[in-house]
C-alpha cells in the first residue's frame, strides 16, 4: 500500500522558518474533516497524538533530536499497520506518512521546528476533528 493521494501537505514552514498561520486553521479543517468523514475514532487517533505529544515533551526538556527521530520516523510505520488493520486509516496513515516526509531534511535545527510545527499541526487536526468515541 503506498500513500495515496486524498489530501496534501504543504510545507509545514515559510520562507523564514516561522511556521505558517493557515497550516493551524484551514489546511487542518480539511484533514480534520476527511479523518471525520472517514468515521475515524478518537481512540484511534489520540493513541498516535499522545506518542507525538511524548516525543515533543522529551525535546523540551533537552534530549537530542537525533535520539528521537528515529521514533518520529518509526510513527509511518505504526500509522501503516493500523491501516492494514483497519482500512479505515488509509487516509491517517496518508496524513502520518506525508507529515514525516515533510518534516524528513539535511539540518538538524530545521527538522526540529519542522517537528515543532507538526505537533501543534496535529493538535489542531485533533481539536477541529470532533471524532467521534464509537
Amino acid at each position: 500500500m503506498s500513500i495515496t493521494e486524498r489530501i496534501t501537505i504543504k510545507e509545514f514552514l515559510d520562507r523564514e522558518n516561522n511556521i505558517r498561520p493557515e497550516l493551524l486553521d484551514e489546511e487542518a479543517q480539511d484533514i480534520a474533516k476527511k479523518l471525520r468523514d472517514e468515521k475515524i475514532t478518537t481512540h484511534q487517533v489520540r493513541r498516535f497524538f499522545d506518542e507525538v505529544k511524548s516525543y515533543k515533551a522529551r525535546l523540551d526538556r533537552g534530549e537530542d533530536y537525533k535520539k528521537i527521530k528515529p521514533l518520529i520516523v518509526m510513527l509511518k510505520s505504526k500509522a501503516k499497520y493500523a491501516a492494514t488493520k483497519n482500512k479505515k486509516m488509509n487516509i491517517f496513515y496518508e496524513f502520518i506518512g506525508k507529515s514525516i516526509d515533510k518534516i524528513k531534511t539535511e539540518e538538524k535545527e530545521i527538522e526540529k521546528k519542522k517537528f515543532d510545527a507538526f505537533c501543534l499541526f496535529f493538535e489542531a487536526i485533533y481539536g477541529f476533528a470532533e471524532l467521534k468515541n464509537t
